[in-house]
């Protein structure tokens, strides 16, 4: 898959879009499950980025 950042990227926001939208005042759980999806989105934006970064590199040195 040659535009497997983008898809990462494109994924975490969809999952920070979710989380936004769940209702977490309603119950603890809930609470929780938008907590762990608003983190599982930003590690995914974090680790595009550093993908990125880090493949930018490799092409500058060539």
């Amino acid at each position: 898959m040659k535009n497997r950042t983008g898809v990462m990227v494109a994924v975490s926001i969809i999952l920070i879009i979710i989380s936004s939208q769940i209702p977490s005042y309603q119950s603890k759980m809930l609470g929780v499950l938008q907590q762990l999806l608003l983190g599982l989105g930003m590690i995914g934006c974090l680790l595009a980025v550093w993908k990125f970064m880090k493949s930018g590199g490799k092409k500058k040195n060539s």
